[in-house]
């Protein structure tokens, strides 16, 4: 009992570890870190499109949205949750543009390994 619950517990420090990383390159928009993380393909959502990419041209993409809205601040809300071998994480970004979105990832492990499988920008509804 005490070997099951050791394994839990490390699988679950293992992702929230791969967040706090995720959440690092997204914090200070480095497109190429977060590319590491990415598996062979990436399901991408950016402002209602959404589509499966390379890792190279999700990388490109992610790229371009830090350039147009650079980071001035990114929180995770809800830390990686999930059981088995996904588990999801939500934040908020805000560029310098005063621009808020909402980030939805889903991190994927397959054997020892863990990769973002699925990354969703989607901007903030205005309260005003």
């Amino acid at each position: 009992m005490k070997a099951i619950l050791a394994t839990i517990f490390l699988c679950l420090a293992l992702f929230v570890d791969i967040s706090q990383e995720i959440a690092t390159c997204i914090r200070t928009g480095n497109a190429k870190e977060l590319a590491k993380h990415f598996g062979t393909n990436i399901d991408l959502t950016l402002a209602g499109k959404e589509d499966m990419y390379s890792k190279a041209q999700a990388e490109q993409i992610m790229r371009g949205f830090f350039q147009k809205n650079p980071p001035l601040q990114f929180r995770l809300t809800h830390q990686p949750a999930g059981s088995g071998a996904s588990q999801y994480g939500i934040g908020t970004y805000l560029s310098t543009q005063h621009k808020q979105f909402r980030i939805y990832f889903v991190i994927r492990r397959i054997g020892n390994q863990e990769f973002l499988q699925q990354l969703s920008i989607e901007p903030e509804k205005s309260t005003h």
